[in-house]
């Protein structure tokens, strides 16, 4: 008898084990596998983040649970986003803020560009554009730091200690590679090994010393962890002084780079609080960045020249004639950009005409046409009609055409927190690891921000030291009856202003919600000057996933179309991550874009 006990307690014992597993209840972290790329976006109704890589949108997520605000969380994400994504942004870079503090109802805007340092005069570039272009002379002086300390002491609740506890973990214990990071270290690997600075790449990027890290493989950055340490501890002083000051010093030495200890002291409180770029689209306010981005000017020119064209609806999404008409609006738009947008400290900027509805209804009226693509001669195509400097009080000033250009490595990332607080920062290196620097002991990529300026004198974007590089970065803010509606932004160049202003329209036009908005195919249209020949630079570029027959009917309206990338969608057209807020249902929605590693987490 005492067998069968034992027998029938064993059974039930095995039984149980079998049987509880099968029954267990996750926790929200076991739910949700945060890098699971297969989904991108997320809803919650306490907060969200939305970042191009999923371990430091998981940064950012955890900072909020932890009961952190929306301006915590996005200095989280920034930290994490330059150990998780080096290719794109990090302490060698800058970027910009745009905020809502829903306390006070106050649009809040931080301006941490770099700046040329103050040995950048036009005959210290003694190979040219090449110099500005790329290597040691093409870095301005980093203000990232300085800018995410000024957010997090004036408007977060947490420590330095706490918001970069992710990106010190991620730098020593290592993160897996993403897919797009991947791509970026084999597309960029000479890059990595040149300007003396192997011994900081080849430990991190490499598996074996020879081989590029692949999708999946650990990627360990020890010496960068030691920087972000000495900010966690030391705060502004831990980068602009001290050790990490004398190795940047140090490394632009060796190899020729103009930054020194006095640009560097310069940078530390360098961050300005700049005012919001303002507009409205279709009963929607529209809130955006100003100069010296460009952005923001071109998404309001932009909507204010639909609104005055009328219903989009009725002309089918990413029909011909709807591409057509939002094809001509940019062009215009960007044009202007090219001629009179730069630093308005250095530059007087008709910033009032641009912004003016009567100015966009003046310039849509004289240059649309139905039925046939819009190509103007030059990429300001100003005259008798459509000349900002008639809706200013100042008198014009006659500027060469200019295209200041970043590259496609900019990072875009959004926060909304259970208050209603939102932040939302866009932030480079400029091109894919910058220039290529890397600071020796610390691991930190150098940007090469001074492409986006000119050697000739009569040109806006002049290099001058102490200027700012004009540029596309736009976080945004779209607001409804004084209520926050979204909040979104892109990398992407000169793709940025049309990735966020096709979203933008996807969604208050035809009424996606933000992941629908995101995964729309795009094109991309842009002002060409008379001295780019057409074989050169294509009229209209598009996404695989615009129609075989969309693309004919363009070409026959008088577009040069080129289609870019195998997919459906490509990196070429940025990299849109945002979110929506839901008042009727409660609900927050974060959108995460396929052409990156987005992945919007939210709890």
């Amino acid at each position: 008898m005492k067998n069968y006990r034992r027998w029938f307690i064993a059974i039930i014992i095995v039984l149980i084990a079998l049987i509880l597993p099968g029954c267990k209840k996750n926790t929200p972290e076991e739910e949700i596998d945060f890098t699971d790329l297969s989904v991108r976006d997320a809803i919650g109704t306490n907060g969200m983040v939305a970042a191009a890589n999923p371990y430091a949108a998981k940064a950012g997520l955890d900072i909020l649970k932890a009961g952190g605000n929306a301006f915590d969380a996005i200095v989280a994400i920034s930290f994490a986003l330059g150990v998780c994504e080096p290719n794109a942004s990090g302490l060698g870079g800058g970027g910009i803020m745009l905020g809502y503090e829903a306390s006070t109802g106050k649009y809040l805007s931080y301006n941490f560009r770099e700046f040329v340092p103050a040995a950048g005069v036009s005959s210290a570039f003694t190979n040219g554009d090449a110099d500005l272009d790329d290597g040691p002379k093409a870095s301005g002086v980093p203000t990232q730091v300085d800018g995410l300390l000024t957010i997090l002491e004036n408007h977060g609740l947490k420590s330095r200690a706490e918001v970069m506890k992710g990106a010190i973990d991620y730098a020593e214990n290592g993160v897996k590679v993403t897919p797009e990071l991947a791509n970026a270290i084999s597309d960029q690997f000479y890059k990595l090994m040149r300007y003396g600075t192997r011994d900081e790449t080849i430990p991190v990027y490499t598996s074996d010393g020879i081989t590029p890290l692949q999708a999946g493989d650990l990627m360990v950055q020890e010496n960068l962890a030691k920087a972000l340490k000495l900010i966690r501890d030391q705060g502004r002083d831990g980068f602009y002084k001290g050790v990490v000051a004398q190795a940047i010093i140090d490394t632009f030495e060796a190899q020729g780079g103009l930054i020194t200890q006095a640009d560097l002291d310069k940078a530390n409180g360098y961050t300005k609080v700049a005012t919001p770029t303002q507009g409205s689209y279709k009963g929607y306010d529209i809130v955006s960045v100003n100069t010296p981005s460009s952005g923001g000017i071109i998404l309001i020119e932009t909507l204010n020249m639909l609104e005055h064209y009328g219903n989009l609806v009725d002309l089918g999404h990413n029909s011909p004639e709807y591409i057509n008409v939002l094809a001509t609006a940019m062009q215009l738009a960007y044009g202007d950009k090219r001629k009179y947008v730069a630093d308005a400290e250095y530059v007087n900027v008709p910033l009032a005409g641009l912004l003016s509805k009567d100015f966009a209804a003046e310039r849509f009226d004289q240059y649309y046409n139905v039925g046939t693509a819009f190509s103007p001669a030059s990429s300001s195509s100003t005259g008798v009609y459509g000349n900002p400097w008639n809706y200013m009080p100042t008198a014009p000033v006659d500027y060469d055409v200019a295209d200041a250009e970043e590259h496609y490595s900019t990072t875009s990332f959004s926060v909304i927190d259970k208050d209603g607080n939102i932040a939302s920062i866009t932030q480079t290196i400029n091109y894919f690891f910058g220039n290529g620097v890397v600071i020796e002991g610390y691991g930190i990529h150098m940007n090469n921000q001074l492409s986006g300026f000119s050697l000739s004198s009569s040109s806006a974007s002049y290099v001058e030291p102490g200027k700012q590089p004009v540029s596309h970065i736009m976080p945004t803010i779209i607001m409804k009856d004084g209520d926050p509606v979204a909040t979104l932004g892109s990398p992407g160049s000169m793709r940025i202003p049309s990735a966020v202003i096709q979203v933008v329209v996807n969604m208050l036009d035809f009424g996606m919600n933000i992941q629908e908005a995101i995964e729309a195919p795009r094109f991309f249209c842009y002002a060409k000057s008379s001295d780019e020949p057409s074989d050169t630079e294509k009229l209209l570029d598009v996404e695989k996933g615009i129609p075989e027959a969309t693309r004919t009917a363009l070409e026959l309206m008088g577009y040069d179309v080129a289609v870019h990338g195998a997919k459906d969608v490509d990196l070429f057209f940025g990299g849109v991550q945002g979110i929506t807020i839901d008042y009727l249902t409660g609900n927050i929605h974060g959108g995460a874009d396929r052409r990156r590693d987005g992945k919007a987490l939210g709890y």
